[in-house]
């Protein structure tokens, strides 16, 4: 199949078919719109209803109860680390998961109706056990797992190449996945297993990732527009992308039984990858799941040890207060080093230990940095009280500001926190 072909066939081609239904098939097309409205209506009422719970107790574990109003930011790193792209792509994803767990017997049902509606000469139905199709189903949900545990992972990263590398895959992984959800019902009801459809939907990759935009476009558009509405929180933006992917699921399902049927009688001729190949793809997708989730395992305990800080008790010797301060030159004609340390008595009332490595703090005034604070790590056991000696070093640049006139408008500080090698914690101070 030529590149035109496969283009043809994933846009113009397969979507003619929905003109095409017939009164059976059609009326397993509504009943799986409506069950997959039921339920994942139900699924998103009771995750809106609890959101609230949901959210308490994270901020429970993570911080005390006086500090929630505050601390409602902190939780919400994992998310603003993120970009919306790859937010959005990760929910409609996800909804292509929960569908087909709780939606799998009447998809197979709708698709093989339409099969046999179309008339497509496929032969009889020879299907796996259903031991073996769940047993399919769980791989295949550990490579889900694990390469959105790796997109997620780069897209911390604060910067401009790991931001679009994160967006790029999760584009290209949820049209791929999209297509591989859609189209394998019907190859698997001719006795092609998933080692097999995965070899050979490879070698068409435009098809496959061309019907997964057609289908998956609608749901991105909506979701970069609500993403845009800072009221709504993620749990009601998950919702709202759930609800409207259904439909689009619903239609995509005919589409992807005529592509399959087009696909199937190369699929059959297809030789399945050698023993090693597979005892090797094993071994990378348990590699790759085992080091995202400790890294992700990681992070998270990164994370916890730093939010202990909101809980200590702290009392500063005034008395050791020691600092140097730059010339008035130095200030106003580039760049002015000044330095500033004092004792302060942390005392970490938690079961859990405080750990600070190094951090800054950036001064900004209309995108402009100017000025730096280094701030020194230090370490508190659970339960102890140590004295710490704080260093701050700082860098300004104050030639920098060149408007007096609205000097004490625009600006912003930061403090960057290192809760992993590279990934930055950046908490907002002044806005």
């Amino acid at each position: 199949m030529t590149i035109f072909q496969q283009f043809k066939e994933a846009f113009i081609l397969s979507p003619a078919t929905l003109v095409h239904l017939k009164k059976s098939s059609a009326s397993w097309m509504f009943i799986y719109f409506i069950s997959g409205l039921v339920i994942f209506s139900l699924f998103t009422w009771q995750m809106i209803e609890h959101q609230e719970a949901i959210k308490n107790v994270l901020l429970d574990y993570f911080f005390p109860q006086s500090w929630h109003s505050v601390s409602e930011k902190l939780a919400d790193f994992f998310f603003e680390s993120q970009t919306k792209t790859v937010l959005s792509n990760l929910i409609i994803s996800g909804s292509l998961v929960v569908a087909s767990i709780f939606l799998f017997p009447i998809k197979e049902i709708y698709s093989a109706k339409f099969e046999q509606d179309a008339q497509f000469n496929n032969g009889e139905k020879n299907e796996f056990p259903l031991i073996y199709q769940a047993v399919e189903e769980a791989r295949l949900l550990l490579i889900y797992i694990a390469a959105q545990s790796v997109i997620l992972w780069i897209g911390y990263y604060p910067f401009t190449w790991t931001k679009i590398t994160a967006i790029t895959l999760s584009y290209l992984f949820l049209f791929f996945t999209f297509g591989l959800d859609i189209i394998s019902p019907t190859l698997q009801r001719h006795r092609i297993n998933y080692t097999i459809i995965l070899k050979y939907l490879l070698k068409k990759p435009l098809l496959v990732l061309g019907f997964g935009l057609l289908f998956s476009l609608p749901a991105i558009l909506i979701g970069k527009l609500i993403f845009s509405y800072q009221e709504l929180t993620l749990i009601e933006i998950a919702s709202i992308l759930f609800l409207v992917n259904i439909l689009f699921l619903t239609l995509a399902i005919p589409v992807g039984t005529r592509i399959a049927s087009v696909l199937l009688p190369q699929a059959r001729q297809t030789q399945p990858p050698s023993k090693n190949s597979i005892r090797w793809s094993y071994i990378t997708l348990f590699i790759v799941l085992v080091i995202s989730l400790t890294l992700h395992g990681q992070l998270i305990a990164s994370m916890h040890h730093k939010s202990q800080l909101l809980k200590a008790e702290y009392s500063i010797d005034w008395s050791s207060i020691d600092y140097k301060l730059p010339s008035f030159s130095q200030l106003f004609n580039g760049k002015a080093l000044s330095n500033l340390s004092f004792n302060v008595e942390i005392k970490n009332p938690t079961e859990f230990d405080i750990i600070m490595e190094n951090s800054k703090i950036y001064v900004e005034k209309e995108n402009l940095i100017i000025a730096t604070v280094d701030l020194h790590g230090f370490e508190i056991p659970a339960g102890e009280t140590r004295q710490v000696t704080m260093k701050l070093d700082s860098t300004s640049e104050i030639n920098k500001l060149s408007h007096f006139d609205d000097l004490l408008k625009d600006w912003r500080v930061d403090m960057h926190l290192q809760v992993w090698p590279g990934i930055p914690f950046i908490l907002n101070i002044v806005e």
